[in-house]
């Protein structure tokens, strides 16, 4: 593993999150351990939750925001690589 790489990565599902993203990616990068990446699936929200992602994501190089087209279900956007 090179040294560009995170020693762990954090999966992070959401749908239609906006009333709590903010608190749970906060939480996240909060830790004391800080080599880490944080990835964001949004599956086709349709509040702002891309919106606060996209910010998040802007501010911050840990975090990967990757968004469905369309909402896949739930067990399948938890599990996607």
């Amino acid at each position: 593993m090179s040294n560009n790489q995170p020693r762990f990565s954090i999966g992070l599902p959401v749908y239609n999150g906006e009333k709590f993203i903010k608190e749970a990616i906060d939480s996240i990068l909060a830790q004391t351990f800080e080599d880490f990446e944080l990835i964001i699936s949004d599956n086709a929200s349709t509040d702002k939750t891309g919106e606060i992602c996209r910010a998040y994501a802007a501010k911050d190089q840990r975090i990967r925001y990757y968004r469905n087209e369309k909402n896949i279900g739930c067990t399948v956007n938890a599990c996607r690589k």
